[in-house]
């Protein structure tokens, strides 16, 4: 019994680090493509309102695709859909080097989209790898935040090195490539015998009935909205009013990461950062100064720091996942994660349409927006983490 047990736990332990390689291939590929983005579509000639209609259309894409994607987990090898959607995203990254005009990106933009139905799968698998709160809250953190957190340390500031080098397009040839990666990673998992996943009893109606998951599904949209509109046309911001080069603003993703690391850390060793609420007080207020900086800096060396506490968004967005994770009975899991991947799509798909109106008016509107959205978002959350009587289990400290 001791042996099997052992080599159960050797087993999880495996398929965990594959998933956190899968993860840091898959978010690298992100670095390279999302902090340059918004400059990429206006080298094709697009406006600003153009540039937001561009990021925003592929939000709505997003909701398209995952709608179905709860019933396709329930369905469908976890393996399989992982991949096969990672491999699709990486043709759509290769669609958009391939654009000449910004019009031309949406083909592109529709395959990176539809890649997404990958994420409520690979949550689904990392809530099955175990059983135990604190160990699912520790492969959360490993595999949403600290690998997705050390990939980006790299690939912004390389984006800004290849964009210099060899152009914009470039970045999302790179963006293909890792995400190509990634697919191959994820295709060649070994899931564990014991694997605790229980697919195909639950509803989306029944999720409706548990409070505390209605309440953090609310505060998710807020909260990703409301700092996406001040983050998603800042390189461009930093760009016309400060005249930063390319180069320095992939620098800047990349200090993003550091910042996102670093909390991680601190999330992964002190005991009342897991409770995920605790985790958004802090990452959420993190990013309220960060855009206190961005409005009134006017030296490199404090948007550094700007950028610093702007990752705090990444560990917030991953801190739902665990609390989602820790809210929701098992046999909803594939459900509810399928929400948060809706939910995230929801609240990036309406800020950069708004985030472009409101930088056609003035440049710092968004930031403003963002800003004042953000400082809502933290005392909303303290309220909702007041009125969520659920009990949750934070064992001991991680390690």
């Amino acid at each position: 019994m001791g042996d099997e047990s052992t080599q159960a736990n050797e087993s999880v332990r495996a398929t965990a680090w594959r998933l956190f390689v899968g993860s840091l291939l898959n978010e690298g590929a992100i670095g390279f493509f999302f902090t340059l983005w918004p400059l990429y579509i206006a080298s094709l000639g697009a406006s600003p309102s153009e540039i937001g209609l561009v990021i925003g259309t592929a939000g709505i894409l997003r909701l398209f695709f995952l709608l179905p994607s709860g019933w396709l987990v329930d369905r469908l090898p976890l393996r399989l859909l992982i991949a096969g959607m990672r491999a699709v995203a990486a043709v759509g990254f290769g669609l958009c080097a391939l654009a000449r005009e910004w019009w031309q990106l949406f083909p592109g933009i529709v395959a990176i989209s539809l890649g997404v139905v990958a994420f409520p799968a690979l949550s689904t698998l990392i809530a099955g790898l175990t059983s135990e709160g604190e160990a699912r809250t520790r492969y959360f953190t490993l595999i949403y935040t600290v690998a997705p957190s050390i990939a980006t340390i790299v690939t912004p500031a390389a984006a800004g090195w290849l964009a210099e080098q060899w152009g914009l397009r470039a970045t999302l040839v790179a963006a293909s490539a890792a995400t190509a990666s990634a697919a191959l990673i994820f295709a060649s998992l070994r899931l564990p015998a014991n694997l605790a996943v229980k697919r195909g009893e639950g509803s989306y109606r029944q999720l409706l009935t548990i409070r505390p998951i209605v309440l953090s599904a609310i505060l998710m949209v807020g909260t990703i909205g409301g700092i996406m509109v001040g983050w998603v046309l800042a390189p461009n911001y930093l760009q016309e009013m400060h005249g930063l080069r390319l180069e320095q603003i992939g620098w800047l993703g990349s200090i993003a990461a550091v910042g996102s690391t670093a909390l991680s850390l601190a999330v992964s060793r002190n005991r009342w950062l897991q409770d995920p609420f605790n985790t958004l007080l802090i990452a959420t207020g993190a990013v309220v100064v960060g855009f206190l900086l961005l409005l009134v800096g006017n030296h490199f060396a404090l948007f550094v720091l700007a950028y610093l506490l702007r990752g705090g968004f990444l560990v917030a967005w991953s801190a739902f996942y665990a609390l989602f994770g820790l809210l929701t009975p098992e046999q909803l899991r594939s459900r509810v994660f399928a929400v948060a991947e809706i939910l995230g799509g929801l609240g990036s798909t309406i800020a950069p349409f708004l985030a472009g109106i409101l930088y056609e008016l003035d440049t710092r509107l968004p930031i403003i927006a963002g800003l004042v959205c953000t400082a809502i978002v933290v005392v909303t959350t303290r309220l909702v983490q007041r009125r969520t009587r659920q009990p949750l289990a934070f064992a001991g400290t991680l390690r």
